[in-house]
């Protein structure tokens, strides 16, 4: 669990009780979390002002307003502003090739919302920060080994500089 960052999440979810229960999931298993819910993926896509850390999406976002985009649609778009961003689908739908479909668009995951969705969305966050902890300490360990090459290099090269003047 990854308790010492203030994680980005953004939770776009059209069911409020749905809604309430992802984001008190989220603040009491990631404390420190901050935790961005809009109802709809227009409300989304014009308010999402940062680049979060994760994105919780449902697919069914048209199921209150029947003129609304839905969750695939909604990806597309996500995945143009920002396609690093990894989106992890929570929804109802059972259909593969619904789950196929969002994974083809660069959905990171999908979840049947089920009796398993809340320990699946725990394990699959813990995953992705543990990505993104690896990519951060793998950076960090080729400047280390950058300096140290170069640091070598000069040892070598002062080392036959002595020798010639000696």
């Amino acid at each position: 669990m990854y308790t010492n960052q203030n994680s980005k999440i953004t939770i776009v979810d059209d069911d409020p009780a749905m809604t309430e229960m992802l984001k008190d999931f989220f603040e009491r298993k990631f404390p420190g979390a901050v935790v961005t819910t809009f109802a709809s993926g227009e409300t989304a896509l014009s308010g999402i002002y940062f680049e979060p850390d994760i994105i919780i999406l449902d697919y069914h976002l048209d199921s209150m307003n029947a003129v609304a985009m839905n969750g695939l649609q909604v990806l597309k778009k996500l995945k143009e502003q920002f396609p690093a961003v990894p989106v992890i689908f929570l929804s109802s739908q059972e259909k593969t090739e619904i789950a196929a479909n969002t994974m083809k668009y660069g959905a990171y995951d999908y979840i049947v919302k089920n009796e398993n969705a809340f320990h699946r969305l725990e394990i699959i966050l813990n995953n992705i920060r543990g990505h993104a902890d690896l990519k951060k300490n793998l950076g960090t360990q080729k400047i280390f080994n950058t300096i140290l090459a170069i640091l070598v290099l000069a040892l070598i090269a002062g080392f036959f500089i002595s020798k010639m003047l000696n």
